[in-house]
């Protein structure tokens, strides 16, 4: 019975009924001197308002997916240690390598006014408008330690999408990645890094699968072209397709598994993490010519040189281990995936926030 069960669901709104309707039968019947009655009143306020509270929280959990073992929320509120069972890896295919270089074009450089930073979460954040997609939105940074001290350096690049509802800014907020590769890169257990989140539900609040759709808002040109030569523009980053990586969570996965398959001349490695990999869009799904080119089943047949990663908690429901291994049935070299697993875990921010550790170490010995 987890923090998003239909019980656990029916048990709160019970209570808040509950408390509501006892503090009503008994508000008058307080028996004793007025001290006594008003901490009386006071204490059944704050049972309704406890109840509440809990009820809305369900509520918002539910929508947003943050929680989904108790162990998980005390983690998060109580500070301790969340043991996913540990995590287990296997891989099919073999990628060769290779790189292509991408055109530089796009806005022009912003000044440092326009960035907003969060030192807290290790990041810069601006909100421009895409001249190809004419798409305007968020796109948060992390920049790695020392990239101010050498000014002569370029960096790789892992391009983060997140997850529908959901913000640029939840992958540096709840899944905490800026203070993670931080701390790896400063151990030395990872290189040196550039992420970037940008806005991915971008057409009228969701992503369109990261899709081009014919009238409708060009996701994928704002963030495979407009991002990146956002990124062009105003950081210090690599340009060739080794050097560029992808990463996603839940909806976002399926964008990061698709454009290295779709687009091997931009990105040669991807990361999707507790996704599905399968067109659910019914727009696309019954175009044929828009499933054939953006649908990732439909793209492995082209089996690009391309590594992927595909992540997920041994008992997540949305995204169970089983996906992958009905993906990787399909894999063919030179294209390679490699499969990693939790023991437990279901769909959250708390499961994946602890898979980057091992995650992050995985890119840092595919990216160029």
């Amino acid at each position: 019975m987890g923090p998003h069960s239909t019980v656990t669901l029916l048990v709160a709104v019970f209570l808040a009924v509950l408390a509501f309707a006892g503090c009503m039968a008994v508000w008058n019947r307080i028996p004793g001197p007025g001290v006594v009655r008003h901490i009386g009143h006071a204490g059944m306020i704050l049972l309704c308002q406890v109840t509440a509270l809990a009820l809305v929280g369900l509520l918002i959990n539910n929508a947003r997916g943050f929680y989904g073992t108790w162990s998980e929320v005390s983690a998060d509120f109580l500070g301790t240690s969340f043991d996913d069972g540990g995590g287990q890896e296997s891989s099919v295919g073999g990628a060769g390598g290779g790189h292509h270089r991408s055109g530089l074009v796009g806005p022009g450089p912003l000044t440092q006014k326009h960035f907003k930073t969060d030192q807290g979460r290790k990041s810069l954040e601006a909100r421009f408008t895409g001249p190809a997609s004419h798409v305007t939105g968020r796109a948060v940074i992390y920049l790695p330690p020392g990239y101010k001290r050498d000014s002569r350096a370029s960096y790789p690049v892992v391009q983060l999408f997140g997850g529908t509802p959901g913000e640029p800014t939840t992958w540096y907020g709840d899944l905490n990645v800026g203070n993670q590769i931080d701390q790896l890169i400063n151990a030395r257990k990872v290189k040196p890094f550039i992420l970037v989140s940008a806005s991915i539900n971008v057409a009228g609040g969701k992503p369109n699968e990261c899709t081009d759709i014919p009238g409708q808002t060009p996701v994928a040109t704002w963030l495979t072209k407009d991002v990146r030569d956002f990124m062009y523009q105003n950081f210090r980053v690599k340009t060739d397709a080794a050097s560029w990586a992808t990463m996603g969570y839940s909806e976002g996965a399926y964008c990061a598994v698709k454009f290295p398959l779709q687009h091997p001349n931009l990105y040669r490695t991807g990361v999707g993490i507790a996704g599905t990999y399968e067109s659910t869009d019914p727009v696309i799904r019954h175009n044929a010519k828009l499933l054939k080119a953006n649908a990732p089943y439909e793209l492995l047949p082209k089996a690009p040189a391309v590594r992927l990663l595909l992540a997920t908690g041994g008992r997540d429901p949305e995204a169970p281990p089983s996906e992958i291994d009905k993906f990787m049935g399909h894999v063919r070299p030179p294209t390679a995936v490699t499969k990693y697993t939790t023991k437990i875990g279901e769909h959250g921010t708390v499961v994946w926030r602890n898979m980057l550790p091992f995650i992050l170490g995985w890119l840092n010995k595919q990216v160029s």
